[in-house]
């Protein structure tokens, strides 16, 4: 169930290389997310395009952005569930976002030649993320859209870990929290 925001300077994409982002896209969002890129996960898998003006809206060192380079700028806002990744899944991901704009924009995708492409992983703590009217986290996104299941044991371990220092440091449980 992972979203994608991906904010770029207006007239930096056709609708045919938005097409193309949104199909690629979702795979390495999926793949970082769960593991694997599934039906089920294809179903729940967000992107949503942001077109701003460069001129009014996308300012670089304070001033209006009237020198972008090839292709323009881009911004890719990854929104995943805590535990969903590890640190080698967000860098393979932020890898295959940097390949798949560079490809779709042809222009040479290394550092620094993209530097100004950024690519934000942010986590959604356990408990924060809802759907269908339910509370839910990586455990139950994994089983939705069918996950690699490997991918539970790292979030298994996470989980338990973060519950620990909740019990270290006198964190009020659920349990008690209902009584």
């Amino acid at each position: 169930m992972p979203l994608l925001r991906v904010t770029y300077q207006r007239g930096a994409l056709t609708a045919a290389q938005k097409t193309k982002l949104a199909e690629e896209l979702t795979s390495a969002i999926l793949i970082g997310e769960v593991g694997a890129d599934t039906p089920a996960g294809r179903s729940l898998a967000y992107i949503l395009f942001d077109e701003v003006d460069p001129q009014t809206e996308w300012y670089v060192g304070g001033k209006p952005d009237t020198n972008p380079p090839k292709g323009g700028r881009f911004l890719f806002d990854v929104v995943y569930p805590v535990g969903a990744s590890t640190r080698a899944d967000k860098t393979a991901l932020h890898e295959a976002i940097n390949r798949i704009i560079a490809n779709t924009l042809d222009v040479d995708g290394t550092f620094p030649n993209r530097a100004s492409d950024w690519v934000f992983v942010h986590e959604v703590p356990n408990g924060s993320w809802g759907a269908s009217g339910q509370t839910i986290g990586i455990r139950e996104i994994n089983q939705v859209v069918g996950g690699a299941p490997e991918r539970s044991e790292y979030f298994e371990r996470l989980l338990v870990a973060q519950e620990r220092v909740r019990e270290a440091h006198g964190f009020p449980s659920e349990a008690s929290r209902a009584a």
